[in-house]
Parts: C-alpha cells; sequence; structure tokens
C-alpha cells in the first residue's frame, strides 16, 4: 500500500461516506491535489479493487469501498473528530445534573448518542450478577407499600417499590433490614437464588410477627437481583438507521426493523464485544451474524466502580461516518460511567 494508494482509499471513503454515490477518478481529481492525472487514479484505484479494498456496484460507476477497505481507513487514515467543550458542557447539564434512576439515565444516554450521530443507539443495561451485597434498606412509604434500597460494592443503589399483601410496621421493617443485611453482606448477588432466601424466611419468621407471605414477596425481590435487567437492550433514535439510503430498498427495510425487534439477538451481538477499555468496530461481514452484514457497530464499554458493566453503541450502514462516530461513543461511555460513579 504506497502513499498514494492511501491517500487515494482515504479520498474515496470520506466522499463515499458523504454522498452514498459511488466515487470516480475525475470526481478525485477535481476535489483532490494528488498531482496525478485521472487515468493514473484509474490505475491506482483498478489497483486497490484487485486488493479488494474497493469494489464497482456497475461497470460503469465509481468505486466504493468494502468492508476491508473501511477496516483499513478506520485503523490507519482516519482522523478523528473532537467533540467540542461546548458539547460536553451541554451533556453533562443535561445528562449527570439530572437526579434520575438506573433506566432513565440508560434511556437518555441512548438517545442522546442517537441525536449526536444520526444512528440507532444501543446500550446493554448493566450485568451486576457478580456484584457483592453490600446494604439492604426497607422503609414504609404508604400502607403496604414499601421502598427496597439496595446497594452494592460497586456503589450501585438500586431502589424498587415492593406491594405486599399486609402493612408492615416501620419497626419490624427496621428489624427485617437488619436481619437480611447479616445474612446477606458480602456475597454475590448470583448466589442470592430463592433456594437461600428460603432458608432465611424460615429463620427470620421465627424471630417476628411478620406474616410469611409478606416476607416472601420482600424475598422474592431479592433473590431477582441476581439476573438484573439481565440481557436488556435499550434503543435510541430506531429511525435513524432508516433515513440511510442504503436501505431505501424494502427488502433491506423489513430485514433491519426485524433485527431490531430481536432484542436476543441484539444481546447475543452486543456480547460478541470483549469488556475492554477502549472502542470496538465490527465491519459488516466482520460479524457472525448474516442479518447484519450490511451493518457496522461501534461499542464502548461502561464502567461502575472501576468494574466493566455494561456497554453503549451504535448500528449503522457501513459507510458510517466512523471519526464522528469513534469518539462519540467513547465519550457516552465515559459520562455514563461518571454518572453512575456518582455517590
Amino acid at each position: 500500500m504506497t502513499e498514494r494508494k492511501k491517500e487515494i482509499l482515504k479520498a474515496i471513503v470520506n466522499e463515499y461516506i458523504m454522498t452514498a454515490e459511488p466515487v470516480g477518478s475525475r470526481t478525485l481529481a477535481r476535489r483532490y491535489d494528488f498531482g496525478v492525472s485521472p487515468a493514473t487514479i484509474r490505475n491506482e484505484m483498478a489497483d486497490l479493487e484487485e486488493a479488494n479494498y474497493l469494489e464497482q456496484p456497475h461497470r460503469s460507476a465509481g468505486r466504493i469501498p468494502t468492508d476491508k477497505g473501511y477496516r483499513f481507513y478506520v485503523d490507519d487514515l482516519m482522523e478523528l473528530k473532537k467533540i467540542s467543550q461546548k458539547m460536553i458542557g451541554s451533556i453533562k447539564e443535561n445528562i449527570i445534573s439530572k437526579q434520575v434512576g438506573i433506566q432513565e439515565i440508560i434511556q437518555q444516554t441512548s438517545q442522546m448518542l442517537s441525536d449526536l450521530t444520526n444512528y440507532t443507539a444501543l446500550v446493554l443495561s448493566p450485568q451486576l450478577e457478580e456484584s457483592i451485597f453490600r446494604h439492604l434498606q426497607l422503609i414504609s412509604i404508604a400502607e403496604r407499600k414499601v421502598l427496597m434500597v439496595l446497594v452494592t460494592d460497586t456503589g450501585l443503589i438500586k431502589n424498587k417499590i415492593i406491594d405486599v399483601p399486609e402493612s408492615i410496621s416501620t419497626g419490624d421493617l427496621e428489624m427485617i433490614s437488619r436481619f437480611l443485611n447479616e445474612r446477606l453482606s458480602g456475597l454475590a448477588l448470583n448466589k442470592i437464588d430463592k433456594e437461600a432466601i428460603g432458608i432465611i424466611n424460615r429463620e427470620l419468621v421465627n424471630r417476628i410477627s411478620v406474616p410469611l407471605r409478606n416476607l416472601y414477596f420482600i424475598n422474592e425481590e431479592i433473590s431477582s437481583y441476581n439476573i438484573p435487567e439481565n440481557g436488556k437492550i435499550y434503543l435510541g433514535g430506531t429511525a435513524h438507521i432508516l433515513e440511510q439510503p442504503e436501505f431505501n430498498d424494502i427488502n433491506k427495510i423489513k430485514s433491519v426493523l426485524k433485527l431490531l425487534e430481536q432484542k436476543q439477538l441484539l444481546y447475543n451481538i452486543m456480547g460478541d464485544f470483549n469488556k475492554k477499555t477502549g472502542v470496538e468496530i465490527m465491519i459488516g461481514s466482520e460479524n457472525s451474524f448474516q442479518e447484519i452484514r450490511d451493518c457496522s457497530f461501534v461499542v464502548a464499554t461502561y464502567n461502575l466502580g472501576g468494574r466493566p458493566v455494561g456497554k453503549i453503541g451504535v448500528i449503522g450502514p457501513t459507510r458510517m461516518e466512523y471519526s464522528n462516530v469513534i469518539g462519540t461513543v467513547k465519550f457516552m461511555a465515559d459520562i455514563l460511567s461518571e454518572f453512575l460513579a456518582k455517590p
């Protein structure tokens, strides 16, 4: 790959991303100062096509990048766009300053990421099954309504309102909380199953006069945290992907819509990415799922307490504006990590 070939490939990728139209040698000669004739550019393009960096959709058309061409562009040629300080301030003001729950912040983040990139955003909710139980508090907020506050070793707080069959006094709720904290503190959430909770129930019912069915409702909620929202995918800006010229074909539209409806498949796709820092890019045929061979994913991991717990990214056509998307996804992953780290 000579320097001239690199510059021509870079120009073709940039042009195609902007226009969604095959790029010809005359366009390159007119818009870029390569210092050579259109004929020389055509020869270089032919060499790139032979090496499978470019392809020609029609004999009379110009060239477009292949998945291999996009990969070389992303790894070696692309110049990342930086997010302006003004935009950074605006995003933090809109998200971090708001005191909302985890679900709300994830939904806000996915929508904002979609708006910033003009592609469909995906957020895999925090996977907390390996988190350690630290503290539980039960608070009466109304007759037969109890607020459960669970704190893990990562500092994450999970709130949930439970409807119980009978009212429970504040004193009994405090006693139940103390007892559960004694028995569960230090355990991984994935070890707190229904069997373990059943044993605790039998111990607890002999200590206080709370009806067993009330304990059942409370402890059932605790045991459900061993797989908290496992596989939960949040989507933002679903319509954005349908605005891309690649998906004007009715069959492709149906295929993409079907994909976005299959939350388990999206979860499996996101699961193909490693839990590591930085941004990962999966381009077209690089993925193992036939349904998305016309799409690319850009995904980053977000953290909680220094531990990777979830993923955030976008899905779009292989003709994606990678230079903007990669930096934006990384930034939004950092923002989400920052929010989840707040006490």
